[in-house]
C-alpha cells in the first residue's frame, strides 16, 4: 500500500473555515432581514449592533485560527458549538417573529466563552502565555455581562449586548504581537485571504436578500435602484481587491489591529448601503424617510473612510486615493443633510451622486495603485483598460 502524500501546508483558507464563514454570514443576514422587514432608525440601530457583535466574534475566531493553525477534533467541536450559538443570536434579532432577546444574549455570551476557550487551549504555544490574560479576562467579563442581561428586563437586552461588545473588543487589543508567538508569526496572507472571502460572502448575501424580496413581489418596482445595486457592489469589490489589496509587491499590513477594525466598519457600511438599496428597489420611495436617507449617506461615507484607513494599513500612508475617499465621504454627508431639509425628500440626487462617487473612486484607486507600481500614469491607465498587471505590458 502506497503511503499517503503529505498534507499541503500554506496560507490557503481551508474548507472548514469557509463553512464557518458561511454560517456567520447567514446569521448576519438575519440581522439585515430584521431591518428590511420593517425599515426604521430603531431597527437599523438594532441591526448595526447585532451585526457588529456577530462580526466581532468572527474576527476573534479568525484571528485565533490564523495564529494557531490546525485541525484538531476539540477545536472543530468547539467551533461547531459556537456556530450554533451564533445562529441562535441571529434569530433573536427579529423583534416580531424571532427568538427572545434573552436567548440571543445567552447564545452570544456562549459564543464569546468559546473564543476564550480556544485561546486558552493553545496558550502554551506562546512565548509568554501571560500576554493572553488580559484578553481572556475581557472575554469572560463580556460573557458575564450577557448572562447578567438575561436576568434583567427584556427591553434592556440591547444595552447589555452593546456593553458586552465594547468589553470584548479589549480582547483583540490585548492579543500579543506576532513576534511573541512560537512556531511562526501572524500569517498576513492567510488573514487577508480570509477577510477577502468574508467580504465576498457579505456582498453575496446582500444580493440574495434583494433577489428574495423581488421574488416575493414578482416584479421590479424600481429598475434604477436595482441597476444601481449591481454597479455599487461591483465598484466596492473593485476598490477592495484591485485598489486596496491588489496582489503586488510591497503591500504589507503594517497595522493589523487597525486593519481588523476597518474591516468591521467596512462591513457596517456595505450592509447599510445595500439594505437601503434593497428597500428602494423592492418598495416605493415613501418607505425611505429622512432618517434612512441619512443612514444611507453615513453607510457610504463609512465605506469610503474604511477604504482610506485600509489603504493606510497596507501602504503606510493615505495617498491620493485615500484623501479622495475621505473627501467623497464629506461630499455625500453634506448632500444628505441638504437633501433631507424640508418636507420633500430629495433622495434621487443623493443616490446619483453617491453612485457616481463610488464608481469614480473605484477607477481612481485602481489607477493610483497601478501608477504606484509602474511609475507611469499612462501605463496604469492601459492596465485598467486591459485588466492586467502593469509589469506585463
Amino acid at each position: 500500500m502506497e503511503p499517503l502524500p503529505p498534507r499541503r501546508v500554506g496560507a490557503t483558507v481551508g474548507w472548514f473555515e469557509m463553512f464557518y464563514d458561511l454560517v456567520v454570514v447567514a446569521a448576519l443576514g438575519l440581522c439585515n432581514e430584521a431591518f428590511l422587514s420593517e425599515p426604521s432608525i430603531e431597527t437599523a440601530l438594532s441591526a448595526i449592533v447585532s451585526v457588529a457583535a456577530l462580526a466581532w466574534v468572527w474576527f476573534l475566531t479568525a484571528l485565533f485560527t490564523n495564529l494557531f493553525p490546525g485541525d484538531d477534533l476539540v477545536r472543530r467541536l468547539l467551533i461547531l458549538v459556537q456556530m450554533g450559538f451564533i445562529v441562535i443570536a441571529g434569530l433573536a434579532v427579529n423583534q416580531v417573529n424571532g427568538l427572545s432577546n434573552h436567548a440571543g444574549l445567552a447564545a452570544y455570551g456562549g459564543a464569546l466563552l468559546i473564543v476564550g476557550l480556544l485561546f486558552l487551549q493553545h496558550r502554551g504555544k506562546l512565548a509568554n502565555p501571560r500576554m493572553l490574560h488580559g484578553g481572556l479576562l475581557a472575554l469572560a467579563g463580556s460573557a458575564a455581562i450577557c448572562f447578567i442581561g438575561v436576568l434583567r428586563p427584556i427591553d434592556e437586552a440591547g444595552f447589555f449586548l452593546a456593553a458586552a461588545l465594547a468589553v470584548s473588543m479589549v480582547a483583540v487589543l490585548s492579543v500579543p504581537n506576532e513576534k511573541a508567538t512560537v512556531g511562526g508569526s501572524l500569517r498576513s496572507e492567510h488573514l487577508q485571504e480570509r477577510r477577502g472571502i468574508f467580504i465576498i460572502i457579505i456582498l453575496g448575501e446582500g444580493f440574495a436578500q434583494l433577489v428574495r424580496a423581488l421574488d416575493d413581489l414578482g416584479t421590479i418596482p424600481r429598475m434604477s435602484a436595482f441597476s444601481l445595486t449591481f454597479l455599487l457592489a461591483f465598484a466596492l469589490w473593485w476598490i477592495y481587491f484591485d485598489g486596496t489589496f491588489s496582489p503586488r509587491e510591497g503591500h504589507v499590513i503594517v497595522r493589523w489591529r487597525l486593519s481588523l477594525l476597518a474591516h468591521l466598519t467596512l462591513i457596517y457600511g456595505m450592509g447599510g448601503a445595500l439594505d437601503i438599496l434593497a428597500v428602494l428597489t423592492a418598495r416605493h420611495e415613501e418607505h425611505v424617510g429622512h432618517g434612512l436617507l441619512i443612514y444611507f449617506a453615513v453607510s457610504i461615507a463609512l465605506v469610503f473612510c474604511s477604504f482610506a484607513v485600509l489603504g493606510w494599513t497596507v501602504n503606510g500612508r493615505f495617498g491620493a486615493a485615500g484623501w479622495a475617499q475621505i473627501g467623497s465621504s464629506a461630499v455625500i454627508l453634506a448632500m444628505a443633510v441638504l437633501g433631507s431639509q424640508g418636507e420633500e425628500l430629495r433622495i434621487g440626487p443623493v443616490m446619483a451622486v453617491s453612485s457616481a462617487l463610488v464608481i469614480a473612486n473605484a477607477v481612481f484607486s485602481v489607477w493610483s495603485d497601478h501608477a504606484r507600481e509602474s511609475g507611469s500614469w499612462r501605463i496604469a491607465l492601459r492596465g485598467i483598460v486591459k485588466g492586467g498587471d502593469t509589469e506585463d505590458m
